[in-house]
């Protein structure tokens, strides 16, 4: 596998200053070169994937104080990474300063930019099937092998992370992927953690994915947290009801599995509470819901 590093870095425009009333002094004599803002204790990788054959944008946070440490850290593996690594960050810094929850290791995966940017390739990497509605559709299986067989040994190897003590998090697409991993590959991950998943894609079609798994085994040794937002569409709400019903009538063995609904939360305004119940949930011993 290939690495390439950088720093991760934000730039704040001259125009949201000028917003502000304070662009008379910004003139061509007076103005100074932006400085990058970097994110501390983190860093990007590229990895060129041999398995699924496109490379990965990997944002790395590592806890405060990892340097010194020598214990192993849980690790918290985010998609939609482009998105998302940021805000998982603040998040967990409320979690640690509310619940004083342990810290882990973010990993944030890339799928070739932020969201509805011409590179982003979601739409390939979390759909179990392919549909011709949706170009390139259908990479789901590659993308886990990416992680079950590349991203996952890369981690453990270069960092002290904990294998037992891994947690996955998507939302919308991300949490069909999920949904497709749990069904799948259940042991892979500690915790699943899937808001708002997008269930109906492809006419429900991971409903047969988990009718293969019931028809196989008995037990399902994971901790799952599934969310929608009281407001969604019925397309998305119906299918999280009744993945929700059929997870608690199966009665999986090992199965620890908490759901709840976000009042007046649209598919939109949801994603960042789901992100924080779902974080807490997993984080904290015995479970805490709010």
């Amino acid at each position: 596998m290939l690495f390439r590093y950088s720093a991760l870095r934000w730039l704040r425009p001259a125009a949201l200053l000028a917003a502000y009333g304070v662009s008379s002094w910004l003139t061509p004599a007076h103005a100074q070169q932006p400085t990058p803002v970097t994110v501390p204790n983190s860093e990007h990788r590229v990895i060129q994937s041999k398995v699924a054959g496109h490379p990965y944008d990997v944002y790395v946070h590592l806890p405060a104080g990892y340097a010194t440490a020598t214990q192993k850290y849980p690790v918290l593996y985010v998609v939609d990474g482009d998105n998302d690594f940021a805000p998982t960050l603040e998040y967990l810094g409320l979690l640690m300063a509310e619940y004083h929850i342990p810290e882990p290791i973010v990993v944030a995966i890339g799928d070739g930019g932020p969201i509805g940017a011409p590179g982003n390739k979601r739409n390939r990497d979390f759909t179990p099937t392919a549909t011709a509605a949706m170009p390139e559709s259908g990479g789901a299986p590659a993308f886990l092998g990416f992680i079950e067989q590349e991203l996952l040994p890369m981690i453990e190897t270069a960092y002290r992370a904990d294998p037992a003590q891994r947690t996955y998090y998507g939302y919308s697409m991300g949490g069909l992927f999920g949904t497709y991993v749990l069904f799948q590959k259940p042991t892979l991950f500690k915790n699943i953690l899937l808001g708002s998943p997008a269930l109906g894609y492809s006419n429900s079609q991971i409903f047969s994915i988990e009718q293969a798994y019931h028809a196989a085994h008995h037990d399902l040794p994971v901790h799952v947290f599934l969310e929608v937002g009281a407001l969604e569409t019925a397309g998305q709400k119906e299918p999280y009801q009744r993945l929700a019903q059929l997870l608690q009538t199966r009665k999986y063995t090992g199965l620890d599995l908490h759901t709840v609904v976000i009042d007046r939360a649209t598919h939109l305004t949801g994603k960042p509470d789901a992100m924080l119940k779902a974080l807490g949930w997993a984080y904290t011993t015995p479970h805490v819901t709010f």
